[in-house]
């Protein structure tokens, strides 16, 4: 009776052993098979973190105003699926055709001869050769400045994994095609807006609004570099003309009001003292002038 008690605890826990061997290898078969699915995961994550760098590169070019360029890249296979949705390639496409269309135009406008039918004197025609230089170099400064204002941008939208883009009609009532950060489906934080007229605006948004910092380029090369609020000027701010001036102080909803100077092509003190509704009232009799 004793001998088969000693036989039957034998028999069972070897029972209980091949049990918990099985578990552990059970166990162990499970984790090393979800460590591999792990594996794989993070393979195809990497692999879809590397093209969504690769089109954040392409965008770059789109916003520094290399049209063809990014129209050319945005060709490639695998941008076309990574990108592919509401927010996929095709509004890209849009956008860079759009805006070459405009570039092309402008060239073409600049190559039209100038009709010196009814001219009085050489005189004019040099002063209109003159003014349009004078437009394209300032057309140039601010492309190199926006060249210069992409790095800023790019380190901003480094801060959420990948930019978000949308489009979203403005207070004005242009179409907005953005890029940047996003918060409840609006423009909010920092990010890059081309419109529909052929300006852009590089800064600052808030529910879809300029709003602090921020510089907005016109089409005719005439740019604000200051504070926004609820989409206007407000606040410190310079605005430039293509011609060379500008005028550097106060705003309230998009007007010159407070403080401010405005200065000539050659940035002699044109006008200086306290402004309102886009006028000075008080001039500053220590101005220079």
């Amino acid at each position: 009776m004793k001998n088969r008690k000693s036989q039957f605890i034998l028999f069972l826990s070897l029972i209980i052993a091949i049990t918990a061997l099985l578990y552990v290898v059970n166990t162990n078969i499970q984790q090393q098979r979800q460590l591999r699915l792990q594996g794989e995961h993070l393979v195809e994550l990497q692999g879809q973190l590397k093209v969504q760098h690769e089109l954040l590169r392409v965008d770059t070019l789109l916003v520094a105003g290399k049209y063809e360029d990014a129209l050319e890249q945005y060709g490639n296979e695998e941008l076309r699926i990574v990108a592919d949705g509401a927010h996929g390639i095709g509004l890209r496409v849009a956008i860079a055709e759009r805006f070459l269309e405009l570039q092309e135009n402008t060239v073409e406008r600049y190559e039209e001869p100038v009709d010196s039918v009814g001219l009085e004197s050489d005189e004019i025609e040099k002063d209109i050769l003159a003014a349009e230089v004078n437009q394209m170099d300032s057309l140039s400064f601010v492309l190199e400045k926006t060249k210069v204002q992409l790095t800023r941008l790019k380190k901003q939208l480094q801060q959420k994994s990948f930019g978000e883009y949308i489009t979203f009609t403005n207070s004005k009532g242009s179409l907005v095609y953005y890029v940047g950060q996003v918060r409840k489906g609006k423009a909010h934080g920092y990010g890059v807006a081309i419109l529909s007229t052929g300006s852009r605006y590089i800064g600052e948004w808030k529910d879809n609004h300029r709003h602090g910092v921020g510089t907005y380029h016109w089409k005719d090369g005439a740019y604000y570099e200051g504070e926004y609020e609820n989409d206007k000027r407000n606040g410190q701010g310079t605005y430039y003309w293509p011609n060379g001036e500008k005028f550097v102080g106060l705003w309230e909803d998009d007007e010159r009001t407070g403080e401010g100077t405005f200065y000539g092509k050659n940035s002699d003190v044109v006008a200086s003292g306290l402004w309102e509704d886009d006028e000075l009232v008080k001039e500053d009799k220590n101005s220079g002038r």
